[in-house]
């Protein structure tokens, strides 16, 4: 049987490398990878690709890695995520989180303003709708007192909603009212503490254990030069620990890495990283600990093994990006994964 796996597809090339990366899709599904989620910042939009994804394929789901909350009102998500569905046959993941301030008030041009109650709205939203109600709902952003109804029946009646969260008072909201739990650059040895955070909200909600499933974005490279692999594994956690915001390293912080995120912070500020790069200071700052602890870098064989030592640590389903090189070494990577 094979082992849950995941990826997550970005949405930027030009048209042919839509294609190609269509293709590496096909394979991902060939070879028994479970779904793939697309992420969407201020570029092509992830529904168009997930549109095109769903008409080539048969069986590999489909979820969005992440939809923000904002920009979208809960009732056009829902349409838009039960016209997939359907369109689809039964293989959409709803992935929903804040996303930040920056891109919301200045993309989106909207105040980031009660993030975390707006997510609770929009899964509770969006289960009725989806679920064939009428909706009725009195919440602290949303007021809805005219009855409407979704216009055509679901295939599912209810689509499993994934919510990206790292904060203690978000993940106990996602424990309350969502499906799976999707954190990013989270400590390996603290899975099992934050699924315990994550329960506390299912216990408010008197839900059952396990009602949740953790769905990790893992920082992997494959490369059999381990120098090189290091450093590419350093560039993503050193760009987001210096200048994404607050959010992430915040969360290092509460996880016990307090003093190599001052460090780093530090570091950044006279060695600016280029984007998703690390450098020397920043490598020298952060440590090998940290590093092992959000990345797994090596050859083949060893990213396997880190992968699976997630899993057994408390991570349900494993979510990768789409591995590089040609379509052969596709096959043959991702075979090796859930094999």
């Amino acid at each position: 049987m094979a082992r849950r796996l995941a990826l997550s597809v970005g949405f930027a090339g030009t048209p042919d490398q839509t294609k190609d990366l269509i293709q590496r899709i096909k394979i991902a599904e060939e070879v028994g990878v479970e779904a793939i989620f697309t992420a969407e910042t201020w570029g092509r939009d992830q529904f168009s690709l997930l549109t095109q994804v769903a008409l080539q394929t048969e069986k590999i789901k489909l979820g969005t890695g992440i939809a923000p909350v904002f920009g979208r009102s809960p009732a056009v998500l829902a349409m838009t995520y039960a016209t997939l569905d359907e369109l689809s046959g039964g293989r959409v993941i709803i992935g929903l989180g804040t996303s930040g301030a920056r891109v919301i008030e200045h993309w989106h041009g909207q105040p980031f303003e009660k993030p975390l109650q707006r997510i609770k709205e929009y899964c509770e939203i969006i289960n009725m709708i989806i679920a064939g109600e009428k909706v009725f709902y009195d919440g602290e952003i949303f007021k809805l007192q005219r009855g409407f109804k979704l216009l055509f029946n679901p295939v599912r009646n209810h689509i499993p909603i994934y919510v990206a969260s790292i904060a203690p008072k978000s993940m106990e909201i996602v424990g309350e009212v969502a499906d799976g739990w999707m954190p990013i650059y989270w400590p390996k040895s603290k899975f099992r503490s934050g699924l315990a955070t994550v329960q506390k909200g299912s216990d408010r909600a008197a839900r059952p254990a396990g009602s949740v499933e953790c769905v990790a974005s893992l920082t992997t490279v494959i490369d059999d030069d381990p120098a090189r692999a290091k450093r590419m594994a350093a560039g993503p956690i050193s760009w987001y620990v210096t200048n994404m915001g607050d959010f992430y390293h915040r969360m290092l912080t509460r996880n016990g890495f307090g003093p190599q995120v001052a460090a780093m912070r530090a570091a950044g500020e006279v060695h600016k990283p280029m984007p998703f790069q690390s450098n020397d200071e920043l490598m020298a700052a952060m440590g090998d600990e940290m590093l092992e602890e959000t990345a797994i870098f090596g050859d083949l064989e060893t990213v396997a093994m880190g992968i699976e030592e997630r899993r057994q640590l408390g991570v349900d389903l494993p979510v990768i990006g789409m591995p590089q090189g040609d379509l052969k070494r596709v096959e043959r990577v991702l075979g090796t994964l859930v094999s």
